[in-house]
């Protein structure tokens, strides 16, 4: 069938109508989604934060803390490290079910500024009590709990999940920072360690013979072997009983420790790595050779520690001691240790 010519004008101009209307169509359509798109942005996504000087991510915004209208952020140049003992004895070994039956009984955050070449120690009271995350079947997340945050590591297999969630208390109770590694052991390793770095000497300010009948007040005595543990580890016959003056013993072991650490590490460039070597069977890590080589680096480098403690009250919870802090002053300590100042 042939078509004549006012036909063919007739296709020829519906076709260019409907390209028209297409056009006008599509154009509508991209700036509606682009409108969308920057409202569904600013509430979801990144948003000007009046008087900040720069643009920040919710994500961000929420990890500052202000003090007297003073806004400060994670410093991205301080390198931390998280050292925590658990409460058992044995090689490391996976639970048989979504929950096990170890506690954190030590917790102490290093952090390294490169900046202002500073080493700083926070010693974590195991009893503090917070939200801690809980962990459910599958080691999917299962909300919170108010409870110590020893029990962090109960929840999951014992492993590294365990560990991590751990990592993921510490990192809530002080705003919201990054750890960046961590190494959680079973009480095996420390006697090991510990004589691996000639053991620590340590003066004694109270009466701690139920430790050692030679740990008389005022002498100084040297931790060897089982000896250091018991010093770090034994509270309800020793003293008062109360895990803040086992936290004072913590305190002057971890600073003879340190300082014997940092001559070894200067003596032989792979002690770490041997020295984690050693301990393996009773160790959680996420170290890697490269990781253990530059934690080494600034245990090497930095001066050292300044150790701080956490101030708070004790008290009697319903079945044990319960732990809250002073929140003016973990707040000023958080950012003291691990925060800068917003630009």
């Amino acid at each position: 069938m042939r078509m004549n010519s006012r036909t063919s004008s007739n296709i020829v101009f519906r076709a260019f109508v409907i390209l028209i209307i297409s056009t006008i169509a599509i154009v509508t359509a991209y700036l509606a989604i682009t409108n969308f798109g920057h409202k569904f942005g600013k509430v979801f996504g990144q948003e000007e934060i009046e008087n900040a000087g720069q643009t920040l991510t919710d994500y961000e915004e929420s990890k500052a803390i202000y003090i007297n209208d003073q806004k400060y952020l994670p410093d991205p140049d301080v390198y931390t490290f998280l050292l925590g003992g658990v409460d058992k004895f044995g090689t490391v070994a996976e639970s048989d079910s979504y929950v096990n039956n170890e506690q954190i009984d030590f917790l102490a955050l290093i952090a390294y500024d490169k900046n202002k070449n500073t080493c700083k120690i926070l010693i974590i009271n195991r009893d503090t009590m917070l939200e801690v995350p809980v962990l459910g079947l599958g080691g999917k997340s299962a909300g919170t709990a108010f409870e110590q945050i020893a029990l962090s590591h109960t929840y999951g297999s014992g492993l590294k999940d365990s560990a991590e969630n751990t990592v993921n208390a510490v990192e809530k109770l002080l705003g919201g920072i990054t750890v960046d590694n961590y190494a959680i052991m079973k009480m095996d390793a420390i006697p090991v360690l510990n004589d691996m770095v000639g053991g620590v000497q340590v003066a004694l300010t109270e009466d701690l013979t139920a430790i050692d009948p030679s740990f008389l007040p005022e002498t100084t005595v040297a931790l060897n072997g089982d000896l250091a543990l018991q010093f770090i580890r034994r509270r309800m016959d020793v003293s008062d009983g109360t895990n803040l003056s086992r936290i004072r013993r913590q305190e002057q072991y971890i600073n003879g420790f340190y300082n014997n650490l940092r001559l070894r590490v200067a003596e032989n460039g792979n002690f770490l790595v041997k020295a984690f070597a050693a301990v393996e069977d009773y160790l959680i890590t996420d170290c890697d050779y490269v990781k253990l080589n530059e934690f080494q680096n600034y245990i090497k480098t930095y001066p050292e520690a300044t150790i701080y403690t956490m101030v708070g009250e004790a008290r009697q919870g319903p079945q044990f001691i319960e732990f809250y802090p002073d929140q003016g002053n973990l707040t000023q300590v958080t950012v003291d240790l691990f925060y800068k100042p917003a630009e």
